[in-house]
């Protein structure tokens, strides 16, 4: 996201803030900028694009995949606002954890001083320190089933290592499997090192463990501002419309369970009209009730914590 060069001072002083280190400990200025971009860049793509494109197309994503043999029994006595918000949430969150595991991957690489996405196959991100190459698959938490990760990491690596081979005076390659967050002990085994989550914040930016993971929390909070305040409007917008479609026309204050159960069980035919009117009413509440933001991303950013 383009900005200018205040703005972007503006925001790594706050992540300097947040985290406690000074000008001239770890990544420099132009890495820190480069994380924030890179973090919502990934947000952007993966989670705002999908949210802000589902505003008009809320009835095949949300209201078509209500399940009212469960959701009626979850959401007994709600009205039709939180019902909407539940939904609301329920997909939201689904695209917000993809999107997360991109941003954090993307935010390391970008804001490592001596890191670079990969070129290797099946390798996310290297690092050449001396004459070793480190190469590292990333995870952005623990995977209940990685044998076939570590697998495919050994081979890529060892094809790795045998171009690498052919320039003289390499040195050595060390296949790495990285947990972003939740690793709490380093390991090594059969050839692979598998660093702890402190540990692999502390090698992508050149800190000592604690400073690493209080900085790496910095950008991502500073940068999360931001992208919760891009997603507020998309997420207002598909509220209010959910809200107004299954509101009961007799009893406003509830859900109208009976027309959901028509219309995710029932042929089209029976609930056609019902549906085109429902949407009409839906988008004149909108209309009627806009969007407003409460805050800037000023605001936002300076109201971001660890």
């Amino acid at each position: 996201m383009a900005r200018t060069d205040i703005e972007n001072r503006d925001l790594v002083a706050r992540v300097r803030q947040l985290s406690g280190l000074v000008s001239g400990i770890g990544p420099d200025d132009e890495h820190l900028s480069t994380g924030i971009a890179a973090f919502e860049d990934q947000f952007e793509y993966w989670y705002l694009r999908v949210m802000r494109a589902a505003v008009p197309a809320y009835r095949n994503l949300i209201i078509e995949r209500i399940n009212p043999f469960i959701r009626r029994m979850e959401l007994k006595g709600k009205g039709p606002e939180a019902i909407a918000a539940r939904l609301v949430e329920d997909y939201e969150q689904r695209n917000f954890v993809t999107a997360g595991g991109w941003a954090l991957e993307a935010m390391a690489i970008a804001t490592s001083p001596d890191g670079q996405k990969s070129a290797a196959r099946g390798i996310d991100m290297e690092r050449v320190v001396g004459k070793d190459r480190h190469l590292y698959v990333l995870k952005s938490g623990p995977v209940t089933r990685n044998s076939d990760i570590i697998s495919s990491l050994k081979q890529h690596s060892k094809q790795a290592e045998k171009l690498l081979r052919q320039n003289r005076g390499a040195g050595e390659v060390k296949a790495k499997y990285a947990v972003m967050t939740g690793k709490t002990s380093s390991t090594y085994h059969d050839g692979v090192w598998r660093p702890s989550s402190e540990e692999f914040w502390s090698e992508v930016l050149g800190l000592e463990t604690a400073e690493a993971v209080e900085l790496a929390m910095a950008i991502a909070s500073v940068a999360s501002a931001l992208v919760l305040l891009d997603v507020a409007q998309p997420i207002f917008e598909l509220t209010s419309l959910v809200a107004e479609y299954i509101r009961s026309p007799e009893t406003p204050e509830t859900a109208d369970w009976e027309y959901i159960k028509l219309r995710t069980l029932r042929s089209r035919e029976l609930w056609r009209d019902d549906d085109a009117t429902r949407h009409a009413r839906a988008e004149q509440a909108l209309n009627s009730n806009p969007y407003l933001p409460l805050i800037t991303p000023g605001e936002a950013v300076q109201q971001a914590e660890t």
